[in-house]
């Protein structure tokens, strides 16, 4: 009995050790001319970028690890110019790319921007990416995980795969350019009611609201499709899904 209890208190042990997670901060500030570009490119966390005042980029970056010697090898790479700044993250092998996750090795960001900043890239594996008030060009995208944007007001590239895509738009006319893509997740996009763009939405399984404008859905043999324009369609908005609902809705 007693060395029954001796391996379960054994094993208990060991299972808290595994649990265990050590964690770091690091943080950075540069500062970005007014409409500089920033990048940022990730493997396992969640991206969160926000528009601010001044003209400084703000970087905090939490390392989480299950050990302090994999913690201590994970790197963020900063190359940094007056118009651009590109993000980096490092994470050591750990026996092997697949045992990443396993390693618990996780970079989440927190990064506030002046407001004109362009996002050229900001991108994760395994993981959400937010942005907010970011009035430049964005593109944003992710491979396991949603994207949540919004007081968008310029071009958007935005793209998952296994995750939901959500964004609304302070203002969608002109010239812009937005894209809306995903294979398993749906797929909401919010637009001001004096929104000028011609519309194009395909969904192979789900359905397509576009009411709020008085888009009509044409449902065919498999999956449906949705053209038309909203005022007087000088912008374009270009929305796919394979496996999710689409929605359109007024701000």
């Amino acid at each position: 009995m007693l060395f029954r209890t001796m391996i379960l208190v054994g094993a208990l042990v060991a299972s808290a050790s595994l649990s265990a997670k050590v964690t770091g901060e690091e943080t950075f500030s540069y500062k970005l001319n007014d409409g500089g570009r920033l990048s940022v490119a990730n493997v396992n966390g969640s991206i969160t970028v926000s528009g601010g005042s001044g003209d400084s980029v703000e970087i905090v970056a939490v390392k989480e690890a299950n050990t302090q010697e994999l913690l201590d090898r994970i790197e963020i790479d900063i190359s940094h110019k007056a118009d651009a700044i590109v993000i980096e993250t490092d994470l050591p092998d750990s026996n092997g790319w697949f045992n990443k996750s396993g390693s618990g090795l996780k970079v989440t960001y927190d990064i506030t921007v002046p407001a004109a900043t362009n996002l050229d890239m900001v991108k994760t594996v395994n993981g959400k990416v937010e942005v907010s008030g970011v009035a430049g060009k964005v593109i944003a995208k992710s491979v396991n995980g949603k994207l949540s944007l919004s007081d968008l007001a310029s071009d958007a590239s935005l793209s998952t795969v296994n995750g939901s895509v959500r964004a609304s738009f302070a203002r969608l006319e002109g010239q812009q350019k937005v894209t809306a893509e995903t294979v398993n997740g749906s797929v909401t996009i919010r637009l001001p009611e004096n929104a000028d763009v011609e519309v194009s939405a395909d969904t192979l399984n789900g359905s397509i609201n576009g009411r709020d404008f008085g888009l009509k859905t044409d449902k065919g043999f498999v999956g449906s499709d949705l053209n038309g324009n909203i005022g007087d369609g000088s912008a374009r908005l270009n929305i796919d899904t394979l496996n999710g609902t689409i929605k359109i809705r007024s701000n």
